[in-house]
């Protein structure tokens, strides 16, 4: 969540995280978003002192109550003042709208797509109505940014 209002044009870092099944056929667990009324995969801003690894990793055990540390791998200590983090799969830039009195901004934003055995979910996350998984056809008629319906064929297809 924005600590202060944010000024128009700033930009905000964020994770998301596609989690795709490692069964057959496979599937994607997304959210459905309370105030944007969209289906969306887990993610938000990344907290002051988080990297996009951790704030991934937050993110997904607030919102649905999986921890995905134990999938992600590839950092790297490299010596006592650095460590090699993971490329993200994609890095997007999203222009977000003027709304509730926040001024258009954009989100840098660090997406990883991380596979997982299909697991139960809590919607613990108060932004959410519900969650759930859904294979490449039930995708087809959810409402979609397009930005995640175009990256979601590509994972899936």
């Amino acid at each position: 969540m924005f600590r202060e209002a944010p000024q128009k044009g700033e930009k905000h870092y964020t994770s998301t995280v596609f989690l795709v099944s490692e069964e057959e056929p496979k599937r994607v667990l997304l959210m459905h978003h309370k105030k944007l009324d969209k289906w969306m995969p887990p993610g938000g801003h990344q907290e002051k002192f988080e990297n996009h690894i951790e704030s991934a990793i937050r993110e997904v055990l607030e919102e649905t109550g999986i921890d995905i540390s134990p999938f992600i791998s590839g950092i790297k200590k490299i010596d006592d003042r650095a460590s090699s983090l993971p490329l993200p799969d994609h890095i997007y830039e999203e222009r977000i709208d003027e709304r509730e009195g926040h001024p258009e901004h954009y989100h840098l934003d660090f997406i990883q797509v991380i596979r997982i055995p299909v697991s139960e979910v809590k919607n613990s996350d108060s932004e959410s109505h519900s969650l759930q998984w859904f294979g490449l056809e039930e995708m087809q008629s959810l409402e979609l940014f397009d930005n995640v319906r175009m990256t979601l064929k590509q994972i899936l297809s």
